[in-house]
């Protein structure tokens, strides 16, 4: 351990003059020198309360390894070196350096995935994309019909969603559909399955054309489905930089393959002209809601999913009055094109602190001591979000934004859309009553329900099927709110062996036995994934949980 002198300084210096460069290096050099080593477990569990100031430099590597957490400090891992790539000459440069090294090597976007998806083995090599942010140019002398070129919009895999949407914005363009957050990566909101809601809509990997990436023998390809967009033969005269593979089975085995299958250096998307949606939001409870969500007779849809563009319910797992409440959301084109109407409080952990005089982990503190009082905290929370006929741009409107104050994390649960769909809902109603009565066990939000089109990617979770995803909203620091979520996970899929779970919301529960019983097309994924991963490069600790870690050849 250092001196307290030396702790005291260094801190004090990091947390009020990070800008005291000179005695920032002068105790850096004091550290270096070897006199007073530090202790870096006690620096990494300091850095889940300390400054920015004083996690960065963590981070960065003085006290020892490097060290990488996700958004919340639930996935760590310690890289050789965490290394900005700014362009795709950065990533084969790394590839084929990790492979000379006999290390792994690995993307990580912004962290805002609950499961091991991201982190490197200890002592690999992570990459940091965001720097390769630019909007590329699509080269309409390479497709087999130019006139797609004006809905087709080549960017690199490091922007942002809010960045994204700003690019298109200037351009008179949008995404189709997007998540509810906008600070992911795009390569990670793609790699993991993000999704918004609406039934005409995949998940964001739906909108991909081709995925341009590296290879763990630093081949780099243009991956396009088998019809693709592109001209083979205009391609191969023209562009010597990658190889052109248009093969359905690789397309959809890398669309979503959490990087296994390579670095990705960037995408061309399908977009649409840019569009005004109008949303509202009403309370309600399920009782009602849910006899608005069965199947007809005859097996069609419900039409609340088919005449709305976009249909969401957010519920309260407990009743109150013997009543659980529910937003019901709805979002649809809004024909005038300019913005209404006021949009008040769009998230329910928002709603929790305008209605409550605590702030930041005092709430969290509250519940831990009164769990009880959960459900009337949730009802409280989605009483504020009503709102009526508020309308802007699309990724305004589609984009609620995050909390900085209060932190969460999630699981993610894919139910077939089908006649047992409510019956299954209310099954997992009756789980929260159980988990509540014998482990006074709350979850600390809503849940709610989202509609996806299938997708013919192999891995999403939306694979072959429309879909509804429910997810779990828990704040962090509530007292066995892990154990909650796990215990949910487990008794919904004992019920139901066909719920699949979010690859970035899992809390590391999926293994492979699950893969291989609820995604058909794995085979073929596996066959894909070890052609692009031969030597092992991409090998993680999450593909030691699935088993399908590739053989390590000379690394």
């Amino acid at each position: 351990m250092p001196s307290e002198k030396t702790t005291l300084e260094l801190l004090s210096t990091l947390a009020k003059e990070p800008s005291n460069e000179s005695h920032l290096a002068e105790l850096k050099k004091r550290i270096a020198a070897g006199d007073e080593k530090l202790d870096h477990a006690f620096f990494s569990t300091m850095a889940e309360l300390a400054p920015p100031q004083i996690t960065s430099a963590i981070s960065g590597g003085w006290f020892g390894p490097k060290t990488w957490t996700n958004c919340v400090n639930q996935q760590k891992c310690y890289p050789t070196e965490i290394r900005t790539a700014r362009n795709l000459k950065d990533i084969t440069t790394a590839v084929n350096e990790a492979h000379s090294k006999g290390i792994t090597v690995r993307a990580v976007g912004s962290g805002h995935s609950y499961s091991n998806v991201a982190p490197v083995y200890k002592g690999g090599l992570l990459l940091d994309p965001h720097e390769m942010n630019k909007v590329l140019k699509v080269d309409e002398a390479l497709l087999k019909d130019s006139q797609n070129a004006g809905v087709l919009f080549a960017v690199e895999s490091g922007i942002t969603i809010k960045d994204l949407n700003l690019a298109l914005d200037k351009r008179g363009l949008a995404l189709q559909n997007m998540g509810a957050f906008d600070g992911q990566t795009l390569a990670g909101a793609i790699s993991t399955g993000t999704h918004g809601t609406g039934i005409n809509f995949g998940p964001i990997a739906s909108s991909v054309r081709a995925i341009v990436l590296v290879s763990g023998d630093g081949t780099v390809y243009q991956i396009e489905k088998s019809e693709g967009i592109s001209d083979p033969e205009k391609f191969k005269e023209k562009v010597h930089d990658r190889t052109l593979k248009q093969d359905d089975d690789w397309f959809n085995s890398v669309v979503i393959s959490m990087g296994c299958t390579g670095i990705i250096y960037s995408y061309i998307l399908e977009v649409v002209p840019a569009y005004y949606l109008t949303e509202s939001r009403e309370l309600g409870s399920w009782t009602q809601a849910k006899e608005h969500l069965r199947m007809t007779e005859d097996g069609d849809l419900p039409e609340v999913l088919t005449k709305n563009r976009h249909y969401e319910i957010d519920i309260n797992p407990y009743p109150v009055e013997n009543v659980h409440s529910c937003i019901i959301q709805t979002k649809n084109i809004d024909p005038t094109n300019k913005p209404h109407g006021s949009r008040g409080i769009v998230d329910w952990i928002a709603g929790i602190l305008a209605g409550c005089p605590l702030a930041e982990h005092w709430i969290v503190w509250a519940l831990n001591l009164w769990p009880q009082t959960t459900p009337e905290m949730i009802n409280n929370a989605l009483n504020s979000l009503v709102v009526k006929d508020h309308a802007d741009k699309s990724y305004k409107i589609l984009n609620i934004g995050a909390v900085n104050n209060v932190k969460a994390f999630a699981v993610e649960l894919s139910y077939p859309v089908d006649k047992d769909l409510v019956p299954e809902i209310d099954r997992l109603l009756g789980i929260f009553h159980d988990e509540a009565a014998k482990m006074n066990w709350y979850l600390a939000g809503p849940f709610s329900l989202r509609f996806v089109a299938a997708s013919d990617a192999y891995l999403a979770p939306q694979h072959g099927r429309l879909t509804c995803m429910v997810e779990l909203d828990m704040l962090l620091g509530i007292k066995a709110g892990d154990e909650l979520l796990r215990s949910i996970i487990k008794k919904v899929q004992a019920k139901n062996p066909a719920v699949r779970v979010h690859w970035g919301l899992d809390l590391d529960t999926v293994d492979k036995d699950e893969v291989l019983k609820v995604y058909p097309e794995f085979s073929k994924w596996l066959e894909v994934y070890a052609e692009l991963n031969p030597v092992g490069l991409f090998n993680s600790p999450f593909t030691d949980r699935l088993e399908i870690s590739a053989t390590t050849k000379g690394i």
